[in-house]
């Protein structure tokens, strides 16, 4: 009975999971994307906008995200370096250290927009830029990757992650390491049409379904694992986001 009740928690986890890893990637890639429209109206850009592959894996999905990410990364890097030199240090410092208060916000684009307008042009581009030099985002991909390079999780295509739990224990890499009888070759070959007992096979049968039981629980730790690691660097994108959708938001409603 306890097996029973293991067996239904670990497929939910798989759904969980599962569907957690599939909203984190489209995350990604929105958060990206509207990051790259504020670049493109207010640096004069031409960042193109990105889609999900979803016949690709998590993990080359993700690496397409870092090296276009990366491209971005040097671009707001050079803008960054001409405003520290157009503006004061201790502006600077305020613009690219975290900032709490709404008010302290408004204090720190009014002494921009005021001071340095005329030097900057729109302060929209410049603050973008120096708010995502600072945030780092290639990197913060990288990192979690990196934490987690050897998960069988990443090696999923985008599309398996909405299949059923079944579904995707079947197909995870590691199920046919825990298969009791034997190679997949062994797995696909007919089987016998007698009806006669055989306690060796039904043995194996037992043992099956032993594994299958351990496989969910494998698949179900593999992917709230890579849940678990990338969820920081998802919600990073998220908040650098917002962060950047506020501040257009204040220059554009308050100050111009």
């Amino acid at each position: 009975m306890l097996s029973i009740f293991g067996t239904e928690r670990d497929k939910q986890r798989v759904l969980a999971a599962s569907q957690t890893l599939y909203d984190f990637i489209y995350i990604y890639v929105s958060s990206t994307n509207t990051i790259f429209r504020i670049l493109n109206q207010h640096l004069g850009t031409n960042f193109p906008i990105i889609t999900v592959r979803e016949n690709l894996s998590i993990k080359e999905n993700l690496q397409l995200l870092i090296s276009t990410l990366k491209e971005m990364q040097s671009v707001v890097e050079m803008k960054d370096k001409d405003v520290q030199k157009s503006i004061s240090h201790c502006l600077y410092t305020k613009i690219a250290g975290p900032i709490t208060s709404l008010q302290e916000k408004i204090t720190v684009l009014k002494d921009l927009y005021e001071n340095y307008k005329g030097i900057l042009g729109s302060i929209i581009g410049p603050v973008a830029a120096v708010l995502l030099k600072h945030s780092n985002l290639p990197e913060t991909i990288e990192t979690a990757i990196r934490h987690i390079a050897t998960s069988p999780a990443l090696s999923l295509r985008v599309v398996d992650l909405l299949m059923s739990h079944d579904e995707i224990a079947k197909i995870f890499p590691t199920t046919t390491e825990h298969n009791p009888s034997g190679s997949k070759a062994e797995e696909a070959r007919p089987r016998s049409t007698s009806t006669s007992f055989s306690f060796s096979n039904f043995l194996k049968s037992v043992l099956w379904g032993h594994a299958s039981t351990n496989i969910l629980k494998i698949t179900a730790d593999s992917l709230e694992e890579a849940v678990r690691v990338l969820r920081p660097s998802c919600e990073s994108f998220q908040c650098i986001v917002k962060l950047a959708e506020v501040y257009i938001s204040l220059i554009t409603d308050k100050l111009q």
